[in-house]
């Protein structure tokens, strides 16, 4: 099993994944690398693995990607390295990535659970990327057209959720994450440890 997040811009997001990190224990975040400069909040190797765009095309040649994609003029990309380092601690990787990563994890990782979180109007999602004001009037325009494409594409996901108010788009979000733990694919080696369980009772 792994949970693939994604959303537009503005779309509230990360908060999601900081709230869902905090409350399950069962998932682990997975790191990105990536080319775009890191910003003064952020911590190498715990928001992203940061390299630079020599080093990522290296790692591009060397096939070390899962999936990878440029994205506003940077790279982006998740490595099997990093995967590999979540499922043997035991935890469900947790992806955040855009729509063509989630493009790319379909193709390559199974059991993938894909949810798309949007924002309730456009309206709104140009009144939340105003409100960070962190943008330009032409980079406003690059996100909003970005965010009008990326919505356009939602058949690629499992379930969508409009994130109008945040309790209630978690509250929706455990609820598909619980019903997608207790799906028979997901629960197999758990059958098979209580019918093994059964040997020494039964002859």
């Amino acid at each position: 099993m792994v949970l693939v997040i994604s959303a537009p811009s503005g779309a509230g997001k990360t908060t999601l994944i900081n709230r869902l990190l905090k409350s399950d224990e069962s998932f682990m975040f997975s790191v990105s690398t990536t080319t775009r400069p890191m910003r003064n909040y952020e911590m190498d190797g715990f928001d992203y693995n940061f390299v630079t765009r020599k080093i990522f095309q290296e790692m591009i040649y060397r096939g070390e990607f899962i999936e990878w994609a440029e994205v506003y003029g940077n790279y982006y990309g998740t490595t099997k390295k990093e995967v590999d380092r979540i499922r043997k601690s035991g935890k469900i990787p947790l992806f955040d990535v855009d729509i063509q990563g989630t493009k790319n994890l379909r193709s390559t990782l199974k059991g993938g659970i894909y949810i798309f979180i949007i924002p309730p109007s456009a309206e709104i999602l140009k009144e939340r990327l105003v409100g960070r004001q962190t943008e330009s009037d032409e980079q406003l325009s690059i996100r909003l057209e970005n965010a009008r494409h990326e919505i356009s594409e939602y058949r690629i996901f499992d379930y969508v959720i409009a994130n109008n108010e945040i309790e209630e788009t978690f509250t929706k979000l455990m609820a598909i994450i619980t019903a997608e733990k207790c799906r028979i694919n997901n629960m197999e080696s758990i059958i098979s440890s209580i019918l093994e369980g059964f040997n020494d009772y039964t002859t």
